[in-house]
């Protein structure tokens, strides 16, 4: 394909990427995690600095982007949504630079097609959090990879595409503390692409390892402690072929659960790309690495993130799918190649193939924008906001969701506005008793006469609705909301 018709053609994929994920923006609400964003990065520096350093934190770097970013253009949902959104923009071209260097133009524009479309990849670009701009940064650190086996690669550029891969892992581990699960992948990379004798590669790789760990041997001390320290991510441990199985879903259909069979033209088209591509009669263009090889080092950065987290979660469960969000291109560069192995071999299966898939990507993206899937506190604050009055009790129940619905119900989008702060609603499931959860709430709700309960995820907090068992016991249920994954009720004592 000419150079010119593939630049036209990403330019439009690229447009419709922007589209698919900025024309939607505001279609769920924000959730705890998003606001929890805000609340970050607003926060005096002292603070943010103290906070990063307790156990369970991610990265700060995406949050010490977004202050200046929200200082800016203020705290509105979509000014907090839309450095994400970007990020899953700049990740298409992305995906066509690296796709198109490993195998050719044709794969790296279905590819980028499919990284646009998506399900995963704009529902995470449509959320205030950090995953989005991991599938800039480990890609890009790939493509500088690539860029250092070259064989034209003089020695000036050598240099600084180690100093561009240096700075881009070390942004990666500041984003999110397991993209450090991309270094292997880096390694095989540095190891495996054609690029001279392997000596030299190999001791390369070496220093370059040692140039990141030297920043880190300090933690060395007291790591050991903290890996087998009390401490508990939240996060069950979840088998290997449960994480296969659950990236796999997320990688082909997104956040909605499906059903297994719509997943079997995905798992044609990886198929293809991992056995038929290699295979096909048409060599690989000039210039550009064997296919066989091209398949093994997109299989190693599919494959061996969720092997490695495993491991890890053998000692400190730690799996959630997003945290592998960066692993996603891989899966949809095999597909692209699967697409275009079945087009090699008959056009119109390589057609349809692809027809299915951008198909079922759009219905899942129909589904993402029009279902409520987030806890709908943005409704759930407008409702109470329009009926509350001056001295009426408001409980929440988890507590921290109270961030979410003062974000919704203060005139100048403040989850710290002090006029909501509201009361805490009992935390039962330690064992804590009936007796004990009387006093508790007598004590916070005190003489008011009407009680307005917000409640979302409550089982977290009180798995026995000792809560809801005492505000019926005591008390007049006159009014219900059910929203999306939150429920509002108003009782008269």
């Amino acid at each position: 394909m000419p150079a010119r018709a593939s630049r036209l053609i990403l330019l439009a994929i690229t447009l419709l990427a922007f589209a698919l994920r900025v024309l939607t923006l505001l279609n769920q609400s924000l959730w705890r995690d998003e606001v929890d964003a805000l609340l970050f990065a607003t926060q005096p520096l002292d603070q943010f600095v103290a906070m990063f350093r307790q156990p369970g934190q991610n990265g700060p770097l995406f949050f010490l982007a977004l202050g200046p970013w929200l200082n800016l253009a203020g705290h509105s949902e979509f000014a907090l949504r839309y450095p994400a959104a970007l990020a899953g923009v700049v990740s298409v071209p992305l995906m066509y630079a690296l796709t198109a260097r490993l195998a050719g133009r044709t794969v790296g524009l279905v590819a980028a097609l499919l990284m646009a479309t998506a399900p995963y990849g704009v529902w995470y670009g449509q959320e205030a959090k950090m995953y989005a701009l991991l599938t800039v940064l480990i890609p890009a650190s790939l493509l500088a990879v690539m860029e250092l086996s070259r064989p034209d690669c003089g020695r000036s550029r050598r240099l600084a595409l180690w100093v561009v891969l240096y700075v881009l892992t070390t942004l990666s581990f500041y984003t999110h503390l397991l993209a450090a699960l991309a270094l292997p992948v880096q390694i095989i990379w540095l190891l495996a692409l054609p690029g001279g004798r392997f000596g030299p590669r190999a001791r390369n790789a070496a220093l370059y390892l040692l140039a990141l760990a030297l920043p880190y041997l300090p933690f060395l001390r007291w790591a050991p402690q903290a890996w087998t320290s009390s401490f508990t991510t939240g996060h069950p441990f979840v088998p290997l072929g449960d994480i296969a199985q659950v990236l796999t879903g997320a990688f082909s259909r997104g956040v909605l659960g499906v059903q297994p069979v719509s997943l079997l033209p995905y798992m044609v088209a990886l198929v293809a790309g991992c056995l038929v591509w290699p295979l096909s009669r048409r060599p690989a263009a000039p210039g550009r690495p064997a296919r066989w090889r091209v398949v093994g080092i997109l299989l190693a950065w599919l494959a061996l993130p969720p092997l490695l987290i495993y491991f890890v979660s053998l000692g400190m469960p730690i799996f959630t799918d997003r945290y592998l969000i960066w692993a996603m291109p891989a899966f949809l560069a095999l597909l692209a190649c699967g697409i275009v192995a079945l087009a090699d071999e008959w056009r119109p299966l390589g057609i349809a193939a692809g027809a299915v898939i951008l198909a079922l990507n759009g219905w899942s993206l129909y589904l993402q924008a029009t279902q409520p899937i987030k806890a709908d506190f943005r409704a759930a604050a407008a409702y109470v906001a329009q009926r509350i009055e001056a001295d009426d009790a408001l409980m929440f129940q988890i507590p921290y969701n109270r961030y979410t619905f003062t974000y919704y119900a203060s005139a100048g989008r403040n989850p710290r506005d002090p006029a909501w702060q509201g009361v805490d609603g009992p935390y039962t499931n330690a064992g804590m008793s009936e007796a004990e959860a009387d006093a508790w709430m007598a004590t916070k709700l005190g003489g008011a006469e009407t009680v307005w309960l917000v409640f979302s995820e409550a089982e977290m907090w009180d798995r026995r609705d000792l809560t809801g068992q005492w505000l019926a016991a005591n008390a007049e249920e006159v009014e219900r909301a059910d929203f999306a994954r939150a429920t509002v009720i108003r009782y008269r004592r």
